[in-house]
């Protein structure tokens, strides 16, 4: 089973967003109905990039969420196309040194991709005009989704540019995983093997691109019933911001199931040492 990598489909989404502002592409598109059917796209492509974090950690358990990230990816890909078509023909038409659109009334109230009308422009403006409609039909469908599915917007704060995870917990909330059986199996030798019961920390690091099932597969170790034995155990989500005396204070509350109102990391760190 293969997963959509939020990374790279964010990735997709940027490079699309910076190409509708180019001041080439703003040009040939400037007047009329293309030019306000691209904004469309840019208001809904943004709208999309804010669910896209929770959409990956969904997929992993809802197909839905799963085949909506899969023609969300077509989408993509054919607005890339299209724009590249953009960029080509405004090129072509520098190129040929064909002339710029009218001032008249008439010609006002065309797009500017149109008001060229040689044959072979009149032609690309139609087919162009059609695969317009098409995308932006395929966008609201893609957008309309959204509530359906229950995905979440994650705002970015102004003075971060990164996605803030959602906060994860040990609660199985999958109703059934597949295909993990294997990678359960060895991160629980290594768990319950000899080489890391001497050490005074030891840590099994589970790595991997985003949409994979780093979480879901810690689930699943964490709460299977071979390490029942442990106790306390604890667990902590971790943000990109790492707080030393917020995730001792985690630990602390996790196994004590009392809130801490200390406020030094030593005091804090000597009590979770007594617990």
């Amino acid at each position: 089973m293969s997963f959509i990598g939020e990374a790279a489909l964010s990735a997709l989404m940027e490079a699309l967003l910076a190409k509708l502002v180019l001041p080439e592409m703003l040009s040939f598109l400037r007047q009329g109905k293309v030019d306000a059917e691209i904004k469309k796209w840019e208001k809904m492509l943004r709208k999309i990039q804010s669910v896209l974090e929770d959409a990956e950690e969904k997929q992993m358990t809802n197909k839905q969420v799963k085949m909506w990230l899969s023609e969300l990816q077509d989408l993509a890909y054919d607005v890339e196309d299209i724009l590249d078509e953009f960029a080509m023909e405004s090129l072509q038409r520098k190129l040929e040194g064909e002339p710029q659109a009218s001032t008249s009334r008439v010609r006002k109230l065309i797009p500017t991709c149109c008001t060229n009308f040689s044959p072979r422009a009149v032609t690309f403006n139609f087919e162009m005009l059609s695969k317009i409609k098409e995308i932006t039909t395929r966008f609201k469908d893609i957008t309309a989704q959204e509530d359906d599915l229950n995905l979440r917007e994650i705002v970015v704060g102004p003075s971060r540019q990164v996605w803030q995870r959602p906060q994860s917990s040990c609660l199985q909330d999958e109703p059934q995983v597949y295909g993990r059986d294997e990678d359960k199996r060895k991160t629980l030798d290594l768990l319950l093997s000899d080489e890391t019961s001497s050490a005074k920390v030891g840590v099994v690091p589970i790595v991997g691109m985003g949409g994979v099932g780093k979480t879901t597969l810690a689930r699943l170790v964490y709460n299977d019933e071979a390490l029942l034995h442990f106790h306390p155990k604890a667990w902590v989500h971790v943000s990109e911001v790492f707080d030393s005396l917020g995730i001792t204070k985690s630990i602390l509350e996790s196994i004590t199931l009392k809130h801490c109102e200390m406020k030094e990391l030593n005091q804090v760190q000597l009590a979770l040492q007594k617990n």
